[in-house]
């Protein structure tokens, strides 16, 4: 495995960040297309888009200090609002807006905490007709559309250093009467300037090639071949973009429940939040980003780079996890003072709860492995993990 795919099949977890003008209206990210919003109306939000009180060193803080190892920023998205340097067009953070280059800021502080930089880019863009009109409608306004494409990516690929990820986004079913495919995007044509620029870059599957890995939305279904890298991009709450209404919050416990279902099919999480205008977390964001923190202190060699473990059955407690001689449960429903694993053949030599020098009781009962000496109440109060070692 390459040195770019492995740090990647390591990773275990990552920030996405949803931030633009949208954020403004607070109504998510699509209020533009779902409203069906004119440009100039929504425009009227720029000024409001501030960024007053961005501070990339406090996000990138947050991601280091809760056991990410990458963050991908939103530098446009669908809104076609670049929140970079550009002469493509004067809707952009330096022209308008923050007027400051809010993607060069958010890359040196991803180089400060030694976090991998990822940068979204949308290659659908509501802002241009020929977007909406498709490739069959006017092929001479597509091809120009393409070319702005490749303009933005070039510079965002040219201008910010070494970047580690490159994350398009897609849209499906907007493009005139056709379903586009990659030679409407030339996006080998594309993905190849990408890696004449930066040649260790990670490229997901969203500019219609599969490329580098798979990224799952909303869900956290693992690609049908195991050796496919690949992540689980998720919200918080029900939205992407700053929505101050929506308050159907994840709790740390279920998100630390994905992250370790994710972990053991041998994927990242990338836990999404969605910055106000002026570029501060909501406290239910950063929160849970603190408390994933802590149980990632304790318990995140479980989720960086393991694999399924048919040969340790969940059970009743909750799943489990290999690395080399070394097996994790996943305990989410805690038995009290002893657990079961149910038809395990591995003999393990020393067992232990991550956090605590203290190693418990391993008695083989025929087919089974009972686990004793545990405490009446789970030591976690998100997920105990327990190390076992054969």
């Amino acid at each position: 495995m390459q040195e770019n795919q492995q740090w990647f099949r390591e990773a275990g977890l990552g920030m996405l960040i949803h931030w633009g003008v949208y954020s403004v209206p607070g109504r998510g990210e699509w209020c533009l297309y779902q409203e069906k919003m004119p440009l100039e109306e929504y425009d009227r939000n720029i000024p409001a888009f501030t960024a007053e009180n961005y501070d990339p060193d406090a996000w990138a803080k947050l991601a280091f200090e809760a056991g990410m190892r990458y963050m991908v920023l939103t530098t446009k998205h669908h809104d076609g609002f670049c929140l970079f340097e550009t002469g493509t067009t004067k809707r952009n953070a330096v022209e308008q807006g923050p007027k400051r280059d809010l993607v060069k800021e958010y890359v040196e502080a991803c180089r400060r905490y030694g976090l991998k930089v990822g940068l979204y880019f949308s290659w659908p863009d509501w802002s241009i007709p020929a977007f909406f009109n498709g490739p069959e409608q006017d092929s001479e306004a597509w091809n120009a559309y393409i070319d702005l494409i490749y303009k933005q990516v070039r510079e965002l690929c040219s201008n910010y250093g070494k970047i580690d990820i490159l994350w398009y986004d897609k849209v499906c079913g907007q493009c005139g009467n056709v379903d586009l495919n990659a030679d409407d995007l030339r996006a080998s044509e594309l993905n190849s300037m990408v890696r004449s620029l930066q040649p260790d870059i990670m490229i997901n599957d969203r500019s219609l090639l599969p490329e580098d890995f798979y990224t799952a939305e909303q869900n956290i279904r693992a690609p049908g071949d195991p050796d496919r890298l690949w992540e689980a991009c998720l919200t918080m709450n029900r939205h992407w973009g700053y929505f101050p209404a929506d308050n159907h919050y994840k709790s740390v416990s279920e998100i630390v429940h994905l992250l370790t279902g994710i972990a053991y099919s041998r994927g990242n999480m990338l836990i999404n939040v969605g910055p106000k205008p002026d570029g501060t977390l909501r406290s239910e964001e950063s929160e849970r980003l603190e408390a994933i923190g802590r149980w990632m202190k304790v318990n995140g060699e479980a989720v960086r780079g393991v694999n399924p473990c048919p040969a340790v059955d969940g059970g009743t407690y909750g799943c489990s996890a290999i690395k080399g001689n070394t097996v994790y449960l996943f305990v989410h429903w805690w038995h009290r003072s002893i657990i079961t694993i149910p038809d395990c053949e591995i003999e393990f030599i020393r067992g232990s709860i991550l956090g605590s020098g203290d190693n418990l009781k391993i008695t083989r009962k025929e087919n089974h492995i009972e686990l004793s000496g545990l405490p009446e109440r789970a030591p976690d109060e998100f997920c105990t993990v327990i190390k076992l070692e054969f």
